[in-house]
């Protein structure tokens, strides 16, 4: 196979790599049909934001992702998909026939040259050094044999991914209880738990991703805590929905919306989600993410908490889990890795606490976040009505 030809295979593999693991949206069968269509105003106005500034991964992905979701995900999996109006379908038909599908094939195009051109460098590259590492052979010694490790490099860049189907997990799922080692009162400590759940954090930065930024106001941990108290008392957690708006091109979390829920210590499902939805939707607001307490254990994202957080980031790429610790007094603010945590996930067919891959790290403290003293957080208990 010619150099052109290995190139060309190269970027063919990579656009397919973006197609299978960073562009299906899980679907939530018992979620709302009206959520993802309320929410993919969202993903579409971020694809265009993108493709406005020629960010070529992003866009791509973003408009995969709108495409997917109407033709694939909800179409195959959403039992409400029968119930959508013919003005809602066709509406996202003209959308997907005039934009999204036009500039997916554009951008896919654009990036198979980009990949075509990163190959072909990293090539030369790998040639250069060849010559140089022989040319710094010492007279009247054997050189060594480079050949075969330049052989294992390129083999390394031709590297694919093979194909895996998504998984459809839920929104807020109950998993089997997690352990937690007892704690005698009389020496308060940390609970201990299976690390596997709490992938190890490497604070690295994504060569993809570039993110809008969302303000978030400074009492939002003391909100949700009052709200949760009672919870928490008695070891159960507590979750609720981040909403917000727009503001100058980036977001602000204006709202904590506690939908009606049953929880434990280490698990929170919601009920009546179609309030949640309704309330969003009525109030105009974006969702952003969501918040949860972990009333026993510190801050970080368990197994079941990754597949609970993925269709949310998928669905907006800004959009953030936030994780409160009353009993240790932590709050952290948590996004996937898209180059290793979304693509895990996604092809993730497990349900309930198990293992994953802890390095490269599958999620991170979100970069994109800053507190800002001039919002207020406004809590939405839906448990009350």
């Amino acid at each position: 196979m010619s150099s052109t030809e290995d190139a060309s295979k190269y970027a063919r593999d990579q656009v397919q790599w973006l197609l299978e693991n960073q562009c299906r949206i899980p679907i939530r069968s018992i979620t709302p049909i009206s959520f993802y269509y309320k929410t993919s105003d969202t993903l579409l106005d971020e694809a265009d934001f993108y493709y406005r500034n020629s960010q070529l991964e992003q866009s791509f992905i973003l408009y995969s992702r709108y495409i997917t979701l109407f033709v694939e995900e909800l179409k195959l999996h959403h039992p409400g998909y029968a119930t959508v109006s013919v003005n809602d379908r066709e509406h996202v038909k003209e959308i997907i026939r005039s934009k999204a599908f036009p500039r997916a094939e554009e951008l896919k195009e654009k990036l198979k040259e980009k990949y075509s051109r990163e190959y072909e460098s990293k090539q030369k590259a790998i040639q250069e050094e060849e010559v140089a590492k022989i040319a710094a052979v010492p007279l009247g010694k054997p050189a060594t044999n480079f050949h075969n490790e330049n052989e294992q490099t390129l083999e390394q860049l031709k590297t694919t991914y093979a194909p895996m189907p998504p998984a459809h997990v839920a929104l807020f799922a109950i998993p089997p209880t997690d352990s937690v080692l007892p704690l005698s009162n009389k020496e308060p400590a940390k609970p201990a738990f299976d690390r596997s759940r709490k992938p190890m954090m490497n604070f690295g930065n994504s060569s993809m991703t570039t993110l809008r930024r969302i303000s978030i106001p400074c009492d939002i941990t003391a909100k949700f805590l009052q709200a949760a108290q009672r919870n928490t008392d008695r070891k159960i957690e507590t979750c609720g929905i981040l909403a917000g708006s727009k503001r100058d091109n980036n977001y602000m979390i204006t709202h904590i919306v506690v939908p009606k829920q049953n929880g434990g210590p280490d698990s929170c499902d919601t009920e009546k989600e179609e309030e949640m939805v309704e309330y969003v939707a009525n109030n105009n607001l974006i969702t952003l993410g969501w918040i949860h307490t972990h009333p026993t254990q510190t801050v970080f994202l368990s197994s079941v908490d990754l597949h609970t957080h993925l269709p949310y980031q998928m669905l907006m790429q800004e959009a953030v889990a936030i994780v409160i610790s009353p009993k240790y007094n932590e709050t952290a603010i948590f996004s996937l890795t898209p180059d290793t945590g979304i693509p895990i996930i996604s092809t993730c067919k497990k349900t309930g606490f198990h293992e994953h891959i802890n390095n490269p790290p599958l999620f991170l403290p979100s970069t994109h976040t800053s507190y800002d003293p001039g919002l207020l957080c406004h809590i939405v208990d839906l448990r009350n009505n």
